[in-house]
């Protein structure tokens, strides 16, 4: 059966009659085509016709008292026939079709490599904005103009390149390396005081210590220079060292005399919503964050294909826990000591390296708060790096 055959459509007969051979010319006198014509019988003779000339042969062959049964349809257009008599297949069809060729063209998952010290997630951001997102075109992300864009959201990116395979892209990055690290190592600078002190210890091993061990200093003063006078010329350099002082603080901290503590717990609430992309959905009224006091638990059920594939569809299940508040009273005592607690670990973290000697504490209760206010005596780090600029030596000269 050729191709025009099968468009047109074919049937599959068989003719019951007691002359067969008389019934083939008589359909071949009215000009009915029968193709690949069989005797299975002395009575019985199958064959094939056309579609529309059917009709014809059946109303003849009932004319002259003849059987004509109908075996089976063959061809293209039955074949179409049937699938337009099933319009939900026939758009299952369509919308794979439409998927087959859509979809390659697409980038629905991104990745990032070759980042060290950049996380992960600001390149992916930075990506997002600059058009390398969920949906994007894979001949646009390969474009220099989004890669152009990505260099220029993320400063400390030397190089982007974006590679794509079937929908998922890659985006290959090559960080920038700290030129202030190479500049630091050979620039001139000094070592100078950060807060005045006594000086109770010194270790130098780079520069030229101006100061002594016992000596008083000023915020500023320079206590290792990186100007060395040689005599007939001026060694300049990074001065390395560490300066211990004596130093004196003054501190003040407050703290309220009652407050409200979380009791027993009363009732549990959860809220649900749907983030697709960067946007929100509440999946009911009234989701989203509570008024009041209450303990917010927040988790998240991200949408993953086998692959480790994700998508950007994220069920977020937020719940709040209530309690009722209760009143409570700090007594002096411990006021006193949880004040003092506070201000030595709030006075150790403003040091670079040193301890607490000694202090004085006074604590005043009034209506509402206890203050504590202190003098604090400390042996502390007080060097800090200064750069110098080129031609200042401290007042050394040639």
């Amino acid at each position: 059966m050729d191709i025009w055959k099968s468009l047109d459509g074919m049937v599959e007969a068989e003719l019951t009659s007691a002359e067969p051979g008389a019934a083939l010319e008589a359909a071949n006198a009215r000009g009915i085509p029968l193709y690949d014509v069989i005797q299975v019988g002395d009575l019985t003779a199958r064959f094939r016709v056309r579609r529309r000339d059917y009709r014809t042969l059946e109303a003849l062959s009932e004319k002259r008292g003849e059987t004509l049964r109908l075996r089976r349809r063959m061809g293209a257009y039955w074949t179409l026939k049937r699938l337009l008599a099933r319009p939900m297949l026939l758009c299952g069809l369509a919308v794979f079709l439409a998927a087959a060729i859509f979809l390659p063209t697409r980038i629905f998952f991104v990745r990032v490599e070759g980042n060290v010290n950049t996380p992960t997630r600001l390149i992916l951001d930075a990506a997002g904005e600059s058009g390398i997102r969920f949906g994007a075109s894979r001949r646009a992300v390969r474009s220099e103009k989004m890669k152009n864009a990505l260099l220029s959201a993320l400063p400390q990116l030397q190089w982007a390149g974006v590679n794509t395979s079937g929908c998922v892209a890659t985006v290959s990055v090559r960080e920038r390396t700290d030129p202030e690290v190479t500049e630091q190592d050979s620039a001139v600078s000094s070592i100078v005081a950060s807060r005045d002190g006594f000086i109770v210890s010194a270790t130098v091993t780079r520069g030229n210590f101006l100061c002594r061990v016992g000596q008083s200093v000023k915020a500023g003063q320079v206590l290792i220079s990186g100007y060395t006078d040689c005599g007939i010329c001026i060694q300049a350099t990074r001065a390395e060292g560490e300066i211990y002082a004596q130093t004196s603080r003054d501190f003040a901290a407050v703290t309220p005399v009652k407050w409200t503590a979380r009791g027993e717990q009363t009732a549990v609430r959860r809220k649900c919503s749907l983030i697709i992309g960067k946007k929100r959905i509440n999946l009911w009224k009234d989701s989203g964050i509570l008024q009041g006091s209450c303990g917010r638990m927040d988790k998240r059920y991200e949408l993953t294909l086998p692959g480790g594939f994700r998508l950007p569809v994220t069920l977020c299940v937020e719940e709040y826990t209530f309690y009722d508040g209760e009143m409570m009273t700090l007594e002096p005592d411990a006021a006193e000591a949880a004040l003092s607690k506070f201000a030595q670990s709030a006075l150790t973290q403003q040091m670079v390296a040193g301890r607490i000697s000694s202090r004085e504490e006074s604590i005043t209760q009034s209506e509402d708060k206890y203050l504590l206010e202190g003098t604090y005596a400390c042996v502390e780090m007080i060097g800090r790096v200064r750069r110098e600029q080129i031609g200042d030596t401290n007042g050394k000269s040639g």
